[in-house]
């Protein structure tokens, strides 16, 4: 790692990428400052670096291989690459294994291969670098491998992700049989928009059958399935490692292209290492952006709290809200000021003393001197005169106060009320009134006893009589301005507490703004120093160099402590385990001598009273075991084989193969009949209903809606016309282009059924045109299988998106007398698998007889016996955590089962289980119930002959107490009720129900990190995350169906086991009274599964996308808590809803099952009445009749024999 600098062709890009380093780190972005440091390693030692990505099972491993001519990475058709391997060219033999937080691990030449190999298996290791001195490799090339983008482990897609910015040519490795995955759509356009050089590779093209298809016709589907998706590579090239003389193989091609990028390798090396600067800085860009959201996001909830309009003018508001709290602050203060200096002009104003008034007062004043007199001898009429000077004087006064005192100060106030908006009905009668009150005896309390009259007293007097008027005006108005102040001072502290308020509210908005503000100026600077050289470029390079050296000095040399366990023999040991669980039911008499025996008996008991019950039921034994007939149904997923597999089974090619999904129906072949022919088929179409659902659900993808199906074909050539659909979209333009064209022909037929030849079958299995119109075909077809009785139901494949199939595939499960479950050898259980085979196993168990079977496909693909081993532990250990115990799994080849290689297909080994299962374990049910019929015969024969050879009194005696137990037992099962059955029904179903929510809800983290997964959730985007609740609302609403499904069939047992009990209590009341009653046991009917919808299809999801709040940008909610937080919310919005969906659901279980446990417990009661009635008359024959004893011997020792 200390190669000298190439100052010639990469000091610039060195130094560039340096610095970079240098301000990732210091930013914090530690992903791309190790992006970085990778990408200089790189420039450095003049890395050029060939990647190969794509499904776990497309043979990447083995492509690399013959790349280097060696077998170097460990090639499985099970996931195996858990981590980064690289391999180059080296001086010495070596292999460096990195881990995530310990020191690498180096296995010095000669080292064990195996042991690189377990490595390379070993999920906890980054990254695996290998270096051959003899590679084909030229210096300086490395090829790299990745794990499977189908991974589901985080870490896998992370190391994935980081190191495809390395790589110069990217390869895109894809299985024949899996090019439509959506996965492969969706990944190689996001390598693309990276700027990434892209080529696909189509392997194992070897499978290719040119019967089915011609190759030309699936090249032009593969190139255009991507370019439905906007994916144009630069290339794509069809492969088979296997055939390598195969015509269409290109696999030299890749060599050659990979060669020619060679020519120019240093020219290619510094154009994608400025691609690669440029792609860093824009996700560190980006990593900014989403740092500056995540720190402004306290800031961004708040203002969230605000309108648009509000925000718009906020800062403006603070101001004006300041201004306003500090004129509140203020207005008291200058209220007082103003009331005090307005009272103080009115009273400066107020002329209370005109002329007029001061000699009013100077005649009283004059009134008042002690020499006063009117006449001589006037006295009385002096104390007149000088009270009627000082009423004059007084009235006059109050006439000045009024007018010009009293009036003013009254306007004054009112206007005050006015002002301050002042609502008080007393105040305003106080400020209306307002009155400076005085009496005479005021004036007359102001004249100074003594003085002499002159002009100056007179003004004085009058003086004092103002201010003294002036005083009590003031204390007036001083009590009324304390009553409106009082009033005044509440209102401006409402006001202001208010406007307080408000302006708390603007100030939190205008702070986070600021903040806001201030985080993106940071984010600008730190965008903008990027491109600013470092002055310490030396300074770091060196840091990078010591630490580089540092790394090497740390490696761990490998010794033998360091070998990995293998727990390959426990493995071996549980299959073992298995195999002693299957237990495998006998009889020691062959089946013909049953039958025989049967029919024996129905001979010989013809036409005998009291018999005839048994005979219908012997005879119906015997039939069915003569002519047995069996329903298996067929399921796995799409490109699994299933169609293969049941022509192998059948032992021709019936049913049309395709490696392209076509639409999906059920096929039954069936044996034929006089009414069918072989060869001939019952196509039954959809009703006209069932399509135009489809087509409306169809159409939802387009925001596009109808009502009736003519309305519909109107609508979809302009769907067609736009042609720029993308995704998953383009499978419902698909079908309802499909609809388009077939709607015309078969518009008039819908819901009806068409009789058809194999020609025509096959249209409507393989053209889509014909077969979006199919519910279901019969197809009737002489073969060995069906000429065992058997139903071959082919169903459709676990992920089809068609909610009607999911309920008819469970009726499947439970009626049907076998299911064969096919997988493919190289093909990863995806999500549709794991939820039909997780429901697989939920019911096994409620099953008397394990009938499920699982079959590996394409066994013939393995490598070695070794590999053999290998899938097969790995695909039990899958089904067994699925909740499959001791999976019955088998490895076949069908197509190898179609040529003259049979042996090698291995089918045969699955047959001879399989058969041994209907003609043993199968059929041992219908044989015990057979011999368990026929031993009542023989019951019934020796208690006839018993009560025959009885004495004329005795037989008497034994009527007359037969006709007494008779009655006794038509009362008992006339007080016989269903009531204690529905009573342990309802507790049983109560208890499972409370736990299928605990259940499904224990499933929501795994199902919420399915939904909300990284490669989908990207961006602030709400369509996104609608996307995502959409998925897991579906994911757990299907969950709680088929958990409710599995437990109306837990709850069908305990109903059919509780009846069964019911029986035996009448059977032992029915004895008690008379003990030679035999009873033939009940076989009770099956119920029809209620219908489950999916859960929270009718919600309103407005309540469960308010907590979108939690997501802000990619990183914080998948590095940070905002993810759990989402989900703990969800969680607890989604559990009230499933109460209530589980209660609604809990009603029509109760109602079907109850009715369902009337109606058998009804049938079981007549059944039972049937059996004492008839064997009730046939003693009474006996008792009445003569009859041949001798005879009824000779049938017993025959049936006996």
């Amino acid at each position: 790692m200390t190669k000298t600098m190439d100052v010639n062709q990469t000091q610039e890009s060195t130094e560039q990428l340096i610095g970079l380093y240098k301000h990732f780190h210091n930013n914090g972005d530690i992903e791309r400052a190790e992006k970085t440091e990778a990408l200089l390693k790189k420039l450095l030692n003049h890395e050029y670096i060939i990647a190969f990505c794509g499904h776990f099972s497309a043979g990447k491993s083995t492509m690399i291989n013959s790349l280097l001519g060696e077998n170097v990475l460990p090639s499985s058709p099970i996931p195996t690459s858990a981590n980064l391997v690289k391999v180059h060219k080296s001086q010495e033999d070596f292999a460096k294994v990195f881990y995530r937080n310990e020191p690498p691990l180096l296995f010095q030449a000669p080292y064990d291969f195996a042991k690189v190999k377990e490595f390379c298996k070993n999920g906890d290791v980054r990254e695996i670098e290998i270096g051959q001195s003899l590679s084909k490799l030229s210096d300086g090339v490395t090829v790299m491998d990745t794990p499977g983008v189908d991974s589901t482990d985080d870490a896998h897609r992370i190391s994935t992700e980081s190191a495809i910015h390395l790589a110069n040519i990217v390869f895109y490795v894809m299985d024949y049989n899996h090019v439509q995955s959506e996965l492969n759509f969706t990944y190689t356009k996001e390598l693309l928009q990276n700027g990434v050089e892209l080529y696909l590779i189509i392997n194992q093209i070897d499978k290719h059958n040119e019967e089915e298809l011609s190759f030309e016709e699936f090249k032009m589907s593969v190139k255009e399935s991507f370019a439905s998706w906007n994916v144009h590579p630069n290339g794509i090239f069809y492969t088979t490692l296997k055939k390598p003389n195969d015509k269409r193989n290109q696999f030299p091609d890749v060599k050659n292209l990979i060669d020619s990028t060679l020519k120019n390798k240093e020219e290619r090396l510094r154009a994608s290492t400025e691609s690669s600067i440029h792609i860093l800085v824009q996700e560190h860009f980006k990593w900014l952006k989403e740092q500056q959201e995540e720190k402004s996001l306290h800031a961004e909830e708040i203002l969230q709290q605000y309108s648009e309009e509000k925000l718009a003018t906020i800062l403006k508001d603070e101001e004006v809200l300041a201004e306003q709290i500090e004129q509140l602050n203020n207005r008291y203060k200058n209220w007082q000021e103003k009331f005090h200096e307005q009272v103080e002009e009115i009273l400066k104003t107020a002329y209370l003393m005109p002329y007029q008034t001061r000699e009013l007062a100077e005649k009283y004043l004059e009134s008042v001197q002690s020499d006063f007199k009117v006449g001589l001898f006037g006295k009385k009429k002096t104390v007149i005169e000088r009270t009627e000077r000082l009423q004059s004087f007084y009235q006059n006064l109050c006439t000045q106060v009024d007018s010009q005192l009293n009036w003013h100060l009254r306007q004054f106030a009112i206007s005050i009320l006015k002002e301050e908006d002042i609502i008080n009905d007393d105040l305003q009668k106080v400020a209306q009134n307002l009155t400076v009150e005085f009496d005479e005896e005021f004036i007359s309390q102001m004249v100074k006893s003594g003085a002499r009259l002159t002009g100056e007293y007179v003004l004085n007097y009058c003086d004092q009589i103002v201010e003294r008027l002036q005083k009590k005006a003031r204390v007036v108005c001083q009590d009324f301005k304390e009553k409106t102040g009082e009033i005044l001072k509440k209102q401006i502290d409402r006001d202001l507490a208010a406007l307080r308020d408000e302006w708390h509210y603007v100030q939190k908005a205008t702070e986070a703004i600021k903040e806001i503000e201030n985080f993106e100026s940071e984010r600008k600077q730190k965008e903008e120093n990027i491109f600013k050289p470092l002055l310490d470029l030396n300074e770091c390079y060196q840091a990078l160099q010591n630490h580089w050296l540092e790394e090497e000095k740390n490696i761990r040399i490998y010794n033998k402590q360091e070998e990995q366990a293998t727990n390959q023999e426990q493995k071996k040991q549980i299959i073992k385990e298995a195999e002693k669980e299957t237990t495998k039911l006998e009889t020691n008499d062959s089946l013909e001598n049953i039958i025989s025996k049967l029919n024996q008996a129905v001979t010989l008991l013809k036409n005998r009273k009291g018999f005839q019950r048994l005979i219908d039921n012997l005879a119906l034994k015997a039939e069915r075991l003569k002519n047995r007939k069996y329903t298996i149904a067929l399921f796995g997923a799409f490109s699994a084989g299933k169609s293969s597999f049941a022509n192998a089974l059948l032992g021709e090619k019936v049913l049309p193969v395709s490696p392209n999904p076509t639409t999906a129906a059920i096929n039954r072949i069936c044996p034929p009949t006089k009414e069918h022919m072989h060869g001939t088929a019952a196509v039954h179409l959809k009703t006209e209903a069932q399509v135009l659902e489809d087509v409306q659900k169809s159409l939802k993808y387009f925001d596009q809606q109808c009502k009736s199906l003519a309305e519909a074909e109107a609508l979809i050539p302009k769907l067609i016309e736009k042609e720029n659909t993308e995704g998953y979209v383009n499978v419902h333009l698909s079908f309802l282009k499909a609809f388009h064209a077939g709607y015309s022909v078969y518009q008039d037929t819908l819901g009806q059924t068409l009789k058809t030849d194999m020609n025509e079958f096959r249209g409507f299995v393989a053209n889509e045109a014909q077969s979006c119109f199919v519910e279901s075909i019969d197809l009737f077809y002489d073969s060995e299988l069906t000429r065992r009785g058997i139903t071959l139901v082919d169903t459709p494949g676990a992920d089809s998106i068609n909610a009607r199939h999911t309920g008819v595939a469970f009726e499947y499960i439970k009626q049907s007398d076998a299911i064969l479950y096919v997988t493919y050898y190289n093909h990863a259980f995806s999500k549709a698998d794991r939820e039909f085979l997780i429901q697989l196993g939920r019911v096994k168990d409620a099953f008397e007889l394990d009938k499920m079977f699982f079959m590996i496909n394409a066994i013939d693909l393995a490598d070695s016996l070794e590999e053999k081993e290998e899938v097969h532990t790995y695909v039990y250990e899958q089904l067994t955590q699925y909740g499959i115990r001791f999976p019955r799994l088998f490895g076949i080849s069908s197509l190898l089962a179609l040529t003259d290689r049979v042996e090698e297909s291995r089918i045969d080994e699955f047959k001879k289980e399989f058969n041994h299962f209907l003609d043993n374990d199968l059929m041992q049910m219908t044989i015990q119930s057979a011999l368990s019929e026929y031993q009542k015969g023989l019951q019934m024969l020796d208690q006839f002959i018993t009560t025959a050879q009885e004495g004329k009194e005795e037989k008497q005696s034994k009527k007359q107490k037969l006709k007494k137990e008779q009655e006794d037992i038509i009362q008992l099962m006339d007080a016989s009720t269903a009531e204690s059955a529905i009573t342990q029904f309802e507790h049983e179903s109560n208890e499972l129900l409370f736990y299928v929510k605990q259940r499904v809800f224990y499933r929501f983290p795994d199902f919420f990190k399915e939904a909300f997964n990284p490669s989908l959730i990207q961006k602030t985007n709400k369509s996104s995350l609608n996307i995502a609740l959409d998925d897991l609302l579906q994911s757990l609403g299907y969950d709680f169906a088929q958990e409710l499904r599995a437990t109306s069939l837990r709850l069908e047992n305990f109903i059919k086991e509780t009846l069964k009990h019911r029986f035996n209590q009448i059977k032992d009341q029915i004895t008690e009274i008379e003990k030679d009653i035999t009873l033939s046991m009940i076989e009770f009917n099956p119920n029809k599964t209620p219908e489950f919808p999916n859960a929270f299809e009718s919600i309103s999801k407005a309540p469960l996308e308010r907590s979108f709040k939690y997501f802000k940008n990619a990183n914080a909610f998948f590095e940070k808590n905002e993810k759990q937080k989402m989900q703990d919310e969800l969680e607890e919005k989604l559990k009230p809803l499933a109460d209530e969906y589980i209660s609604e659901q809990e009603k029509v279980i109760l109602l079907s099952y109850t009715n369902y446990i009337n109606h058998e417990f009804s049938r079981m009661k007549k059944e039972i009445a049937a059996d004492v009635s008839e064997q009730f008359n046939g003693w009474y024959g006996i008792l009445d009749e003569h009859i041949d004893i001798q005879e009824w011997v000779e049938i017993k020792n025959q049936l006996n024999r």
